[in-house]
């Protein structure tokens, strides 16, 4: 510790930091304490003990005490003082965590039970992907209703391109979605594009590798194509549509 001539001398610190790292404080209690001694603590002590012993800003109540908890040990043991750390606060730490799961999974049965009451066609079609994708809908995100043969024969002519069957499929259930997590498959926003003077038809955005990759179709091909912009680089990504919601969307919306 350095050399202060601040009010607060070394006997009235390693007093509170015992309290704390015996588990007398409680969250409310050591965040007032050091509001009001901030000031006297960073000239008191170094930075990095200032630091270890600063409660950090969380969301998790406890967590703030509990690491300046370990802070204060740390200064302790560095002085000779000996102390009975206490496990309470990890053991508060862990009870609100375990809390904050449950009602996580709870607010997401209750998004997927809401999804699937709204959407049920896509649960029979696609259950994989419309459980990964019921968990992360967002407010600015979008499920647009289903396309009509009309439409979607529209789009064909628009394009000078033939869509595959299986993607039809997906858009006679929805003319297109958009999740701001990085997926968007969209009827209306479809294009040509030539890339290494091949000719694709771009389905939509999957930003697998970074943001704005594209998923990419072929003449006469169920096969979805992916091109990394980054690599400049297109590559088979999955053999037709419904395996890329199903297994390789699906499994990025659960990472997501």
């Amino acid at each position: 510790m350095k050399e202060s001539s601040v009010p607060m001398d070394k006997e009235i610190l390693i007093a509170k930091l015992l309290n704390l790292a015996e588990g007398r404080e409680t969250p409310e209690s050591w965040q007032e304490w050091w509001n009001e001694h901030e000031a006297e603590l960073e000239s008191l002590l170094n930075r990095g003990d200032f630091l270890k012993l600063k409660p950090c800003k969380h969301g998790f109540k406890w967590v703030p005490v509990f690491t300046s908890q370990k802070g204060a040990v740390a200064i302790l043991e560095k002085n000779g003082v000996k102390c009975n750390s206490s496990h309470f606060y990890q053991e508060q730490y862990l009870e609100e965590l375990d809390a904050f799961c449950k009602e996580q999974k709870r607010q997401q049965r209750e998004k997927q039970k809401e999804f699937k009451d709204r959407h049920p066609a896509w649960f029979k079609q696609y259950p994989k992907f419309s459980k990964a994708l019921a968990n992360v809908l967002g407010p600015s995100d979008e499920i647009l209703p289903a396309a009509t043969e009309a439409k979607i024969d529209k789009q064909e002519e628009l394009l000078k391109f033939i869509f595959p069957a299986k993607v039809r499929e997906f858009f006679l259930l929805s003319a297109g979605i958009n999740v701001s997590t990085g997926v968007t498959i969209m009827l209306s926003g479809m294009f040509r594009m030539t890339i290494h003077g091949e000719q694709y038809c771009v389905l939509g955005e999957f930003w697998k590798e970074a943001d704005g990759d594209q998923l990419l179709l072929r003449t006469g091909d169920e096969t979805i194509w992916y091109y990394a912009h980054e690599q400049d680089k297109v590559k088979p990504l999955c053999n037709d549509m419904t395996e890329l919601l199903e297994k390789k969307l699906a499994r990025y919306l659960n990472a997501n």
